[in-house]
């Protein structure tokens, strides 16, 4: 079975990137891939493509990727060999979609189930002592000790 990828491109508003036409719902190919190379080019982490694509001049698109892969280091930006143009997709769609992106890598592995991470006194996102993250005693993002706010 073919690596399959779901990510998102910006084009120009005229759907093209790098003086290539490009059609919603129809497929390209081409011969092979290197991030930030050639092949054509996409990102997992939907908000990735603000560093590529200004949102004053561009439309994104829902795509899928395929073929001969290559992932580039500095973000999550992928050449493929292969590339289908799925839905277009306005800014709040893309904020959707990097809320589900991050969502679905989320883990509770590690979570103390005797502090509560929402609700009335909550736990820390960091520090080690921390207070609520939400409710009626606010938030401690950061330190040792955490501070409550109201």
């Amino acid at each position: 079975m073919e690596n399959l990828i779901k990510s998102y491109k910006g084009f120009n508003k005229d759907m093209t990137c790098r003086n290539k036409q490009y059609e919603e719902g129809k497929e390209y190919e081409e011969e092979c891939a290197e991030a930030c190379e050639y092949g054509m080019h996409a990102c997992e982490y939907p908000l990735d493509c603000f560093g590529y694509y200004d949102p004053a001049h561009s439309v994104y698109h829902e795509v899928e990727q395929s073929g001969e892969i290559s992932k580039n280091g500095n973000d999550s930006k992928v050449a493929s060999t292969k590339m289908k143009i799925g839905a277009r997709l306005d800014i709040r769609g893309l904020v959707s979609a990097a809320i589900e992106y991050t969502k679905s890598r989320t883990t509770t592995e590690y979570t103390d189930p005797e502090r509560a991470t929402a609700g009335d006194r909550g736990a820390a996102t960091a520090g080690n002592s921390g207070a609520a993250t939400a409710g009626n005693y606010g938030a401690a993002t950061a330190g040792n000790s955490g501070a409550a706010q109201t």
